[in-house]
């Protein structure tokens, strides 16, 4: 992880006084439209970090949105599971890692014709909410691969208490050496995870070699704008992430899928969505994290908390501004394996 005790990216104290004072009449104002209140959203940050209850904005309030605020599901028991993860599902919702409702992934995947009859694998499955919605919804059976021996064992405990272990068990795997069964799977899909991946093209040869014939494969990535230049927002980007990222344009991913044997059907651009997702995510975090805080008792915990908030806060500021800037984009890539059936 990041050295967490450095000062935070500079825009995120405003980011954090939007969300903290639940001000902002669109998404993107809980994103910009905070340079003029900076010193005071950094005094009631502050008066919040040290467990004070904030005293210069008014009472906080959520936002309506024509989107939901992401709360966090309740849980029949608690989970061990680090404070950064917990946060992240204070952002993003029960078993998501990553922006993304259930809505928004089962909206997507409704347009593949999946259903209980077929198998799917999730490449990236994090802690296997997508999963389990996409299961929810459709009835595919769905292998997970996650590579985080934590999140592997939280989405496994996860599918357990709801119900679906075998339908949705959660398997560590390797990226970069994955094997993937041959002509196994009628959909491969992977979120936000190939972007960390050196070797593409061998993962891509692995997606085409996994799908059975007429499979399908359906991947929301990360792409960068910029392929030749050195820009500044992806290097801000590696180091508040906490690992590398090793972009690619989507024109290369094209080119590698088209190599691969794969016929590449969409390239959907899904940049805007994933923004106002953020600072949806933001409106809804104070709530979710006061309660989570609450519930510790253990003052070390609780600090762990506020440690793992400002990290992510900060990552997620850092991405939304490379959106924002138009140096990176989310793009969701689907298309299938042209391959027929062997005819004996």
């Amino acid at each position: 992880m990041a050295d967490e005790s450095a000062e935070m990216h500079p825009g995120i104290r405003g980011r954090l006084g939007a969300w903290l004072a639940g001000i902002g009449d669109a998404a993107s104002d809980a994103l910009a439209a905070y340079r003029d209140r900076l010193e005071a959203y950094k005094t009631n940050f502050i008066h919040w970090w040290n467990g004070d209850i904030p005293n210069i904005l008014p009472p906080s309030r959520l936002v309506a949105t024509s989107s939901k605020t992401q709360v966090i599901a309740p849980r029949s028991r608690k989970q061990e599971i680090s404070a950064r993860a917990i946060v992240s599902q204070a952002l993003w919702g029960h078993g998501n890692l990553t922006p993304g409702t259930a809505e928004f992934i089962t909206g997507l995947a409704g347009r593949l014709g999946l259903n209980a009859e077929m198998s799917m694998l999730d490449i990236g499955a994090g802690l296997g909410g997508p999963s389990r919605a996409i299961n929810h919804a459709y009835g595919i059976w769905i292998t997970a691969y996650e590579a985080i021996d934590e999140h592997v064992a939280a989405g496994m405990e996860q599918s357990v208490m709801q119900g679906m272990a075998k339908k949705v068990p959660v398997l560590k795997f390797d990226p970069e050496a994955i094997e993937i069964p041959k002509h196994k799977f009628d959909c491969i899909f992977s979120k936000e995870m190939m972007h960390h991946i050196k070797d593409k093209q061998r993962l891509i040869k692995e997606i085409q070699s996994g799908l059975k014939p007429q499979g399908q494969f359906f991947i929301i990535n990360y792409v960068t704008n910029d392929p030749g230049g050195q820009n500044s927002e992806l290097s801000k980007w590696n180091q508040a992430d906490g690992q590398t990222s090793n972009f690619w344009s989507k024109e290369k991913y094209a080119a590698a899928f088209a190599a691969a044997g794969l016929d590449l059907r969409v390239t959907e651009d899904l940049t805007e969505q994933y923004c106002t997702m953020i600072a949806n995510g933001f409106r809804g975090l104070k709530q979710n994290m006061e309660s989570l805080i609450a519930e510790e008792t253990d003052p070390e915990r609780q600090s762990d908390l506020r440690r793992a908030l400002a990290f992510e806060s900060n990552r997620w500021a850092v991405r939304a501004e490379a959106l924002h800037a138009k140096e990176v984009s989310v793009v969701r890539f689907s298309g299938m394996n042209p391959n027929k059936s062997e005819i004996r």
